[in-house]
């Protein structure tokens, strides 16, 4: 009996050494890169170089340049004035910085440097994410303790770890957000129960702590503070008498508030200092952002890309026990249900609802907590059928989570590719270990995340006409004749050439597109100054996203016609109404001539 009563506790113990010893297992020496290097720029920025407000981001590019740290320096953003500023907030570099002590103070005694980067920083920011990993599980038992047995605990925490795609993101990805946001919520949803017993200020400041710092992790994660407000709340009485409760510990509602604030000042110092505004928005990202009228609800759910149920199927039965959670306890329902549906409808209306190189759909597991909850009443509810139902749907359960582990291992394997799979690439390499060229073939478009439009494989497209213009067809758009060619100058005044605007959705109705520029270019023989570029970039709202601007060098014979192209794959589109421009950029005083622009479409065979 004793074993039993302790059988959450032995698998907790389990589960914690397995993804420990795993972690530890596949760490390198480069963790600090793309992201994560994004919300750890902070610290090396105050402690190292003494630059909290980034003044100087020069060891910043050198670092990434000599590291191989991330493909563009997007996790720094600009203001008004062009100043640099952190791209992420500094919740997570709160979390880091524990770990970023221990690492430098092991750095100073052991001879390695200490810049922040080192093998101790990389090793110790692991450690530190997998003890916050077992803090939130550690949380997760404690809450599932009040509503199931030690069987269901122990099988709903075997379940919620290794049957979804939690296994990946808080073992390989553990320094990222949703581990932190993991944990946060299972602590607000303890204390959150602990309040609604006894009242107790400590559990209100933990409840309020916490909501915070999620928000400072990642601002939508805000809206957990739902899950305390509408905890135990089934009528507006019930609300009603809820607030009463809460404003009768007035000194410990006042102490909470004073701490949030406290915690939030610095941001909103750091940003009132570099923007003028305590409030900023500094994803300066025009072709990604909130689209909340235009939600991906079905892709995020379905697709073969990152289909959250389709990787991560088990959680079918998560949402299924939302309609027994509200028959058996609906105290807790609208708590849960309103914060899930929330979080849901927010995570789909990111205009990148793959969210980059996810195993399944990464944010969701942030609310695992409560969908475990829902999956524990939903298995109770089987068990109260016939041992047929029982016995089938244990299969099921089995085969889902075998699914998830394989699916897990081809992902890790590179079968599964992190961004490109498609339906056709799915059911290719279903179930198999190993993948084919011809398979290959399958995925979406490759992007090369460092910047070059490298167009390799031209053969699988069909080539259309966008634009000619040789100013012979209409001899008004020319200012210049010679021998009988007419042509165009670009004289000093004159800065910008447009060759064409036009809608997304007016050269391709498919994803992608691939588009040759080329033109004729003569230089005088007295050019000074930087080179022209080739600008092709998308237009969304007066912003530019997907900017790519090759330089046109001049031949070693100046005074010479010299044809140049260059080829561009556009972008992950925000809106298919979203518009292409082609335009040359002079980037000097001194002038030059172009005949014969052409532009060619490639839109990918069916």
């Amino acid at each position: 009996m004793k074993k039993i009563k302790k059988l959450s506790l032995i698998t907790l113990i389990a589960i914690c050494s397995i993804l420990s010893v795993y972690r530890i297992n596949v760490a390198h020496d480069n963790e600090i890169a793309w992201d994560i290097l994004g919300y750890y720029l902070y610290l090396p920025a105050t402690f190292v170089h003494h630059d909290p407000m980034l003044h100087d981001i020069t060891w910043i590019k050198k670092t990434i340049e000599e590291r191989k740290l991330s493909g563009t320096m997007y996790m720094i953003s600009e203001n008004k004035e062009g100043k640099p500023v952190y791209f992420f907030l500094a919740g997570m570099a709160l979390f880091y910085l524990p770990f970023f002590i221990i690492a430098g103070l092991i750095a100073s005694v052991s001879g390695f440097a200490t810049d922040g980067f080192s093998l101790p920083y990389q090793y110790s920011l692991v450690v530190g994410g997998i003890i916050y990993t077992i803090i939130g599980l550690i949380f997760l038992r404690k809450i599932l303790r009040k509503f199931f047995s030690e069987k269901m605990s122990s099988l709903l925490m075997f379940i919620i770890v290794f049957g979804t795609n939690y296994v990946n993101h808080l073992t390989i990805d553990n320094l990222a957000t949703v581990n932190i946001i993991f944990m946060l919520t299972t602590i607000i949803i303890w204390n959150t129960i602990k309040w609604h017993e006894n009242y107790k200020g400590k559990h209100l400041a933990a409840i309020g702590i916490c909501a915070t710092l999620a928000a400072l992790v990642k601002p939508s994660e805000a809206f957990v503070i739902l899950i305390p407000i509408l905890w135990n709340v089934t009528s507006l009485n019930s609300f009603g008498e809820k607030l009463k409760k809460l404003f009768a510990g007035k000194t410990a509602l006042l102490i909470t508030i004073v701490i949030c604030f406290a915690l939030v000042l610095p941001q909103m110092l750091y940003w009132h200092r570099m923007t003028g505004k305590f409030i900023y928005d500094s994803y300066k990202n025009p072709g990604i952002g909130l689209d909340l009228f235009s939600p991906h609800i079905m892709d995020v759910l379905f697709s073969y890309r990152k289909g959250w149920l389709l990787y991560t199927p088990v959680m079918i039965f998560s949402l299924m026990g939302f309609f027994i959670l509200f028959k058996r306890n609906k105290s807790i329902f609208w708590a849960c249900f309103i914060y899930f549906m929330v979080s849901f409808y927010i995570i789909s209306s990111w205009t990148e609802w793959w969210y980059g190189a996810a195993f399944s759909t990464r944010p969701l597991i942030a609310t695992y907590a409560v969908l475990a909850i829902c999956l524990g009443y939903f298995i109770q509810y089987v068990n109260e059928k016939k041992p047929f139902i029982k016995l089938l749907f244990g299969f099921v359960v089995i085969f889902f989570v075998f699914l998830n582990q394989f699916q897990w291992w081809q992902y890790k394997n590179y079968i599964l590719d992190p961004y490109r799979t498609t339906k056709d690439y799915y059911w290719a390499t279903f179930l198999k270990t190993k993948v084919t060229d011809k398979d290959k073939e399958l995925l979406m478009v490759f992007r090369d995340f460092s910047g070059n439009m490298n167009f390799t494989d031209e053969y699988r497209y069909q080539k259309s006409l966008l634009l000619l213009e040789n100013f012979e067809d209409d001899t008004t758009k020319a200012n210049q004749k010679e021998n009988n060619n007419h042509f165009f100058r670009l004289d000093e005044s004159q800065e910008f050439y447009p060759i064409i605007e036009t809608p997304f959705n007016e050269i391709t109705q498919l994803d992608h597109a691939w588009i040759k520029v080329s033109v004729d270019i003569r230089f005088p023989k007295a050019f000074e100054g930087s080179f022209p570029c080739i600008v092709n970039t998308m237009d969304r709202k007066g912003q530019a996203y997907g900017y790519y601007a090759p330089e046109i060098k001049p031949d070693s014979v100046p005074d010479q016609w010299k044809k140049v192209q260059a080829a561009y794959l556009t972008p992950e589109i925000r809106s298919v109404h979203d518009v292409y421009k082609c335009y040359l950029w002079k980037r000097s005083k001194t002038g030059f001539d172009i005949d014969n622009l052409k532009l060619e479409v490639y839109k990918r065979k069916q």
